[in-house]
């Protein structure tokens, strides 16, 4: 093994770690609640920004996702920080965030069952065995 690939491996099993203990804190249906929480332009759009914090991203992209911008972003980014639902892996001069787990988007939930929903029925036709039909004079 390399040491890049070591790398790989101990910065993977400290992601599952994080996730982990966030989840003994924060169920993921609070998580969301607290993402989505007093945002009211598409407040599923944050839980997609916050799904997306991989410590890449740069603020421009993160608000491209929640159709705001940079500075709301930010803003809404900081109030993470604080509540504790979001690590800085950047330094202070020059932020960078990554989530604590993987939280559900009801988008794409609906965007499944929709399909599913969608398909019509089919008639089920009862038949009965033995049966025969008589025109009432018992013919």
């Amino acid at each position: 093994m390399t040491t890049d690939e070591v790398f790989a491996v101990i910065r993977q099993q400290n992601e599952t770690i994080i996730a982990l203990l966030a989840r003994l804190v924060w169920t993921p249906e609070k998580l969301v609640e607290m993402v989505m929480a007093n945002r009211k332009k598409d407040p599923e759009g944050y839980v997609s920004v916050y799904n997306a914090l991989d410590g890449e991203k740069t603020g421009k992209q993160l608000g491209e996702i929640a159709g705001v911008s940079q500075q709301a972003i930010a803003y809404v980014l900081a109030g993470w920080l604080e509540d504790g639902i979001v690590l800085n892996v950047g330094t202070d001069s020059l932020p960078k965030y990554r989530r604590l787990m993987k939280l559900p988007e009801k988008r794409k939930a609906k965007a499944k069952q929709e399909p599913q929903q969608a398909v019509p029925a089919e008639p089920q036709v009862m038949a009965t065995q033995g049966t025969e039909i008589t025109n009432g004079n018992g013919e």
